[in-house]
């Protein structure tokens, strides 16, 4: 009887003991901010695009900045059209669109509006086409090749030298490297 009044005697006074003093929690339990105190790279997001240089043969990086929210295949596709509209002698056709891209298995297909059959300039034009979305593509890490449709078939028709209806890998040789 008196081992057991001794212990209950212990017991109630670590319970008040432990009341008393400062406490903070350990530094890994600590409280994560709200949404609103995020710091900024967690609610913004850069894709990397690439659009034809000056010189008409390669592509160069250009990013923008968006909503982390919008960081996704075809939001970047969506903004490589804009970009290129914007330029003094755009490659891309008047009113072409993304229609949809799907992932699979490292595989982007890429499905283009009817307009995509505009495309002119032969071998070149095709080469910085596919150099623009292919390396634009392959800078999610989901993705390692590209398949290209136009209205939900295989792209063909196309004068040059390339098979559309083959995938086509990142090609580091068609982007001009930024002076630093």
């Amino acid at each position: 009887m008196r081992k057991a009044a001794i212990l209950a005697l212990c017991l109630f006074t670590a319970a008040g003991l432990a009341g008393c003093g400062d406490f903070a929690p350990p530094a890994d339990t600590q409280t994560v901010p709200a949404a609103s105190q995020q710091v900024p790279a967690e609610r913004e997001a850069t894709l990397r695009l690439y659009l034809p240089d000056e010189d008409g043969m390669h592509v160069s990086l250009r990013e923008s900045k968006v909503p982390a929210k919008q960081m996704t295949l075809k939001n970047a596709l969506v903004q490589l059209i804009r970009l290129d509209r914007e330029q003094k002698y755009p490659l891309l056709p008047t009113g072409l669109t993304i229609k949809d891209v799907s992932i699979e298995d490292g595989t982007a297909v890429i499905n283009f509006s009817g307009q995509l059959k505009d495309l002119s300039g032969g071998t070149t034009a095709q080469g910085l086409f596919i150099a623009m979305f292919v390396n634009t593509a392959t800078e999610f890490p989901n993705v390692r090749q590209v398949v290209f449709q136009m209205e939900g078939h295989p792209v063909t028709g196309f004068t040059g030298h390339y098979d559309m209806t083959q995938p086509f890998k990142r090609n580091e040789g068609m982007i001009r490297m930024q002076k630093k």
